[in-house]
């Protein structure tokens, strides 16, 4: 009587990839469940337009937040007063705060680039 061993029984091993249930797209702000492929390797994202801006997302450059010397003509404001704050991120730049003191600028933009990076 011969019994044989159990790496023969066995079936080989297959490098294959269990399907999971349901996915969801990986696109910034969508919720759209993804359905399943029939083969090759499962969609991430649900529409060209949800990997474009996926894309774009991972790409952007840094905020940074910037104090500047503003215009003290403007509005009747003295010079200690004329200091503005402003995010830049690429070529896109938006001004936070304008009036402010040297010191009250610089604290206001020490605390965005605390909490945006």
């Amino acid at each position: 009587m011969s019994v044989s061993s159990p790496e023969q029984t066995q079936e080989p091993l297959r490098n294959v990839t269990k399907p999971s249930l349901s996915r969801i797209c990986e696109g910034p702000g969508c919720t759209q469940i993804l359905g399943q492929q029939p083969r090759g390797r499962p969609a991430r994202y649900c529409s060209a337009a949800c990997r474009v801006a996926a894309h774009r997302r991972r790409k952007r450059g840094p905020v940074t937040a910037e104090v500047h010397f503003g215009s003290a003509s403007t509005r009747n404001r003295s010079e200690e007063r004329s200091w503005m704050v402003k995010l830049r991120r690429d070529n896109d730049e938006l001004i936070v705060v304008i009036g402010q003191s040297r010191d009250g600028a610089q604290c206001l933009a020490s605390r965005p680039n605390d909490f945006l990076n």
